[in-house]
């Protein structure tokens, strides 16, 4: 594996005996997506502006990333993920939990890898 390419891979989180989601390894925040109806608790758009913020972030650094959607145990949602590389992963961890402390006052749906 080249550490200068993005790999997809993941891993399996539980969420009790018989549920849960994919989860990618080199992931650095993600936010749920439950589509663009009006009762949506996690709207599309927030959480592809909360995403956004992110990747400005990250290419401010020089850090190439990549947004991944995988499915959830719950077929309403799915889980968007930014991706770095894992040469750029803790660097990149790094700069996104120090963005995280300071917005996570005025974000919604964003989650990080801490």
């Amino acid at each position: 594996m080249n550490p200068n390419n993005f790999t997809t891979k993941k891993r399996w989180v539980a969420t009790d005996g018989w549920r849960g989601y994919e989860e990618p390894i080199y992931y650095v925040a993600g936010a749920n997506d439950t589509g663009t109806w009006s009762d949506s608790p996690c709207p599309t758009p927030v959480a592809l502006a909360e995403l956004s913020a992110v990747r400005s972030v990250l290419r401010k650094a020089k850090i190439r990333s990549k947004q991944i959607i995988t499915r959830s145990s719950n077929v309403f949602c799915v889980h968007r993920y930014l991706l770095v590389t894992p040469a750029d992963f803790d660097r990149a961890k790094e700069l996104v939990n120090e963005y995280y402390e300071k917005a996570r006052y005025e974000t919604r749906l964003l989650y990080v890898n801490s």
